[in-house]
């Protein structure tokens, strides 16, 4: 099953390009991307349901947080780098994104960004997001970065391949920082995925100050 991208009900100011936490070969992969329609659904009565609408409030709430409230929720536009099942990972390992898959999404992503040119922002979330499309040339290139944010050797190589960084903390290289896109008139700002917002208490010293370094662009 493939997920469909949540399209922007009026003009498209906002692209957030993010991780399905479930993408793998399952019942529960969402149709639409992280379950983000569910944001315009009435609350449910059933207890799963509820669950998704929950996370799609906290998935909207991060980024207009970001964004600080100067961005319409109707002028989002949500996709992920990839949307197709992929083979699972080991239970409590991240589901790696092949090259292949990597490289199919990244086209789509800019066959977005080319039928919506007034999209401004681009934001990515994850890790691993952020490594492909840097890799692929949206924005960025940082070697350092690159270095610690592929997929190490022992992911790669087992019998259930998973994502594991180089370097785990390689995120706080760019969060905190705006890129200009090197194909297109936009601007990137990496974002955390939306399962980590609002921060827990382990995560506010390490990045709230980052985080109103992003609000700030909006500020000005």
């Amino acid at each position: 099953m493939r997920s469909k991208d949540v399209k922007a009900t009026t003009v498209a100011k906002v692209l957030v390009i993010g991780e399905d936490s479930n993408l793998q070969w399952s019942d529960k992969v969402p149709e639409y991307v992280m379950f983000a329609d569910y944001y315009f659904n009435r609350f449910p009565e059933d207890h799963g349901e509820r669950s998704r609408n929950v996370e799609a409030r906290q998935l909207f709430d991060h980024i207009l947080y970001v964004t600080g409230d100067t961005i319409k929720a109707s002028q989002i536009y949500f996709t992920n780098l990839c949307n197709d099942s992929v083979e699972p990972a080991p239970r409590g390992k991240r589901t790696l994104i092949p090259e292949a898959k990597a490289i199919k999404g990244f086209e789509h992503i800019r066959w977005i960004l080319e039928e919506n040119p007034s999209i401004e922002w681009i934001l990515p979330m994850s890790l691993q997001a952020n490594y492909w499309l840097q890799q692929l040339g949206l924005y960025g290139g940082d070697e350092t970065f690159l270095h610690k944010a592929q997929p190490r050797r022992v992911g790669l190589e087992g019998a259930q391949p998973y994502y594991q960084p180089v370097d785990g903390k390689a995120f706080s290289l760019i969060l905190g920082e705006v890129y200009p896109s090197k194909m297109y008139d936009k601007k990137v700002m990496p974002i955390l995925p939306a399962k980590d917002f609002p921060l827990l208490a382990q995560n506010i010293e390490r990045y709230e100050a980052l985080y109103d370094k992003l609000r700030a662009n909006f500020r000005k």
